[in-house]
């Protein structure tokens, strides 16, 4: 059975994608588990980072399956991907930040399902593309992250060839933060998670909506939306705590 497990450690939620194979493949059953798994995670209180990875040690994901798909009517289709969609939103506007913890291929759905992550660390073995074009479909609903992501010139090859990218070219586009040596994605998540401790929550929910509004807006209506923001900040303690805890050379105490 195809599905998403949750596993908590300390403050950080690890969801590990358990699709058919070793190859982690996706399909509409684990689509619906991770958005499940996804509310839960937004609805506990303790917990504040989350790192997404893949179950075993083959494959982040090596995409959508293809025996699943091939099936497909057009409105089965438009189900598939649509709840693929509302997956992948969930992570790019949960409140708090999700590192994808990457090792072997990375292709596909699940590409864009990283591209909605905070911070992508990949092993040296990882590799990324979107090969859809290979298989008669074009590339769609999170892709769009792509040219934002590493640029409209790079973003036109990988989608119109279907090419892959070893995890060294795509740490030099920009498509990955760091890389590390193999089997080491999920350490140098869970040690990442580390820079968020002194953060508060309010703020860091905050910030990624406004990242989201940056995505979606135009500049002026993203600088007046990202205004109010700040200013809101203001009715909830927590910048003038963590200024003074700054001044005063301590941690931050945030009252919930």
């Amino acid at each position: 059975m195809s599905q998403v497990s949750t596993q908590l450690e300390g403050s950080t939620a690890i969801l590990s994608l358990e699709g058919r194979t070793d190859l982690n493949l996706l399909g509409l059953e684990l689509f619906q588990s991770l958005i499940d798994g996804l509310d839960e995670v937004a609805a506990d209180a303790n917990v504040t980072t989350v790192v997404l990875r893949g179950a075993g040690e083959r494959a982040f994901s090596s995409g959508v399956d293809l025996h699943e798909m091939r099936d497909l009517t057009p409105q089965s289709a438009e189900e598939f991907i649509r709840t693929l969609h509302r997956a992948i939103r969930k992570v790019l506007t949960l409140p708090m930040p999700v590192i994808a913890a990457i090792n072997g291929p990375c292709l596909g759905g699940a590409l864009e399902l990283v591209l909605a992550c905070d911070i992508r660390i990949a092993s040296e073995d990882a590799i990324f593309g979107l090969p859809e074009v290979l298989v008669g479909l074009p590339s769609v609903i999170e892709a769009s992250l792509l040219p934002k992501t590493i640029g409209l010139g790079r973003a036109r090859r990988l989608i119109m060839t279907g090419d892959s990218v070893t995890s060294q070219e795509a740490l030099d586009m920009g498509l990955v933060d760091q890389v590390v040596p193999k089997d080491g994605a999920h350490d140098a998540a869970m040690e990442t998670t580390q820079k968020f401790r002194n953060i508060s929550p309010k703020v860091m929910a905050a910030q990624k909506d406004i990242i989201v509004k940056w995505l979606e807006m135009g500049d002026e209506q993203a600088a007046e939306y990202s205004i109010k923001a700040f200013a809101l900040g203001f009715t909830t303690g927590h910048p003038q705590e963590a200024m003074t805890a700054f001044l005063e050379k301590r941690e931050p105490r945030f009252k919930t």
